[in-house]
């Protein structure tokens, strides 16, 4: 079966670089269809937390709201097809409503991830994976505040 990717988003991190990514309609018509409507609506950038020792990957938060987030959590991630942190690849974004969780290498982590949401074009793999890492030194080196955007790729 050949997947079908229509709709793009796009990611700006610190250091400049943009790529984009294919939402992954198909599989996860919900959480894609909520990514979307936020990259269209969103007024602020996503906050980065890299943890320093859960491998190739950060979330990036939206400002959380007044109430918490009870239907997707670590414990119960949401999702059609959640998938284990060690089974991710670079490139996987997972949203979850509150989150976008950014891989750009292997993840440490033994528990269930989510599920992927979107995946980052082939042809940006590179620079998105540098730009991943210097996201990493914002919080290792620089100890500064690192953000993302992500909007609509408009074709």
């Amino acid at each position: 079966m050949l997947l079908q990717f229509t709709k793009k988003i796009r990611i700006s991190f610190p250091n400049g670089t943009v790529v984009k990514a294919a939402l992954w309609e198909e599989q996860e018509p919900e959480l894609t269809k909520s990514l979307w409507e936020f990259a269209e609506n969103h007024k602020f950038p996503l906050v980065c937390h890299s943890t320093l020792s859960t491998g190739g990957s950060f979330p990036a938060f939206i400002r959380p709201s007044r109430s918490p987030n009870t239907t997707s959590h670590l414990a119960n991630p949401v999702g059609r097809h959640k998938i284990g942190y060690t089974s991710l690849k670079a490139g996987d974004l997972l949203w979850s409503g509150t989150k976008l969780y950014v891989v750009y290498g292997f993840c440490t982590e033994p528990s269930i991830a989510g599920a992927v949401t979107a995946r980052v074009d082939d042809e940006d793999m590179a620079k998105y994976i540098e730009a991943c890492i210097d996201v990493w030194n914002h919080t290792y080196y620089y100890h500064k505040l690192a953000t993302i955007d992500v909007k609509r790729e408009e074709a």
